[in-house]
């Protein structure tokens, strides 16, 4: 009687004991839920980019090529004596090396908010650096001269910088597709430009151009045509061609303009969904 008790007790103790963890080893997991791809209203976005420019104008550009032609002439008629290192004499009809730019540097993170499922504004940084190679002035103590000096002209060309900012922007994206892997876009934006340039002056007399850089402020306008791709609803790639024009200003001018077209390659993040993994 005893064990026919303790046999049903015991059966009936494994049965709820299964009861229990059958569910658990026998559960489905749960799929993941399908988030949003590409780009859509309420989605937020952070692009890192970085590139280069293929080219770079306007009127602060054009100064100092012009600056730097007066020179040339200068030397060609003997008005301005070339040196190799300071010191040793070059003829003039050796012809000076050319100024050169390089492709400017540039550098741009971005916060973009979808305000439909094809308009997005968003919130810019950007870093932009020009640099180039050039003959640069300078003076030498002159005795027989009335003024003590001498302007010279250094034949091996000196690196510098020939423009560098920051750029504080606010925008707008319009993108012709939405929720799709690609994501093409146009876009517009205005900035606050902070910026240090090269800007040579006249000096102690006309032939002396003292070499300064000039610091000041400005604005900015920028267009651009671009491609993401997700390769998930988290992550994608970005492609961007842009235009750029600044109008700037500062103790030195009063107006100076410099322009660039370039192109940028990047990284973009869908934080709205990123946020949903944390879960």
């Amino acid at each position: 009687m005893n064990q026919n008790f303790l046999s049903k007790w015991l059966f009936l103790s494994i049965l709820v004991i299964l009861n229990g963890f059958l569910p658990i080893f026998s559960q489905t997991p749960t799929p993941r839920a399908e988030y949003p791809i590409g780009f859509y209203q309420g989605g937020f976005y952070l692009n890192l980019q970085g590139g280069e420019t293929v080219y770079t104008g306007g009127s602060l550009q054009k100064r100092e090529t012009s600056l730097q032609n007066a020179m040339k002439t200068q030397t060609q008629y003997g008005l301005l004596p070339v040196r190799l290192l300071a010191t040793q004499t070059v003829p003039s009809v050796i012809p000076l090396p050319e100024g050169k730019v390089q492709p400017g540097k540039t550098g741009r993170v971005f916060f973009e908010y979808g305000l439909t499922d094809h308009l997005g504004i968003f919130l810019s940084y950007a870093t932009n650096s020009v640099k180039g190679e050039r003959s640069d002035q300078f003076i030498s103590i002159d005795r027989s001269n009335p003024t003590g000096f001498s302007p010279f002209l250094e034949y091996s060309q000196n690196k510098y910088t020939l423009y560098k900012d920051r750029v504080y922007g606010l925008g707008l994206n319009y993108h012709f597709l939405t929720k799709n892997k690609f994501d093409p876009y146009v876009g517009l934006e205005l900035g606050l430009v902070n910026f240090n340039a090269s800007y040579r002056s006249m000096g102690y007399t006309n032939l002396y151009l003292q070499s300064l850089m000039a610091s000041g402020m400005g604005v900015s306008g920028r267009a651009a045509l671009g491609i993401n791709y997700y390769l998930t609803p988290e992550f994608g790639f970005s492609f961007e061609l842009h235009g750029m024009k600044r109008m700037l200003k500062s103790n030195s001018f009063s107006s100076e303009s410099f322009e660039q077209v370039g192109f940028q390659f990047g990284v973009i993040f869908n934080l709205d969904n990123v946020s949903k993994d944390q879960r």
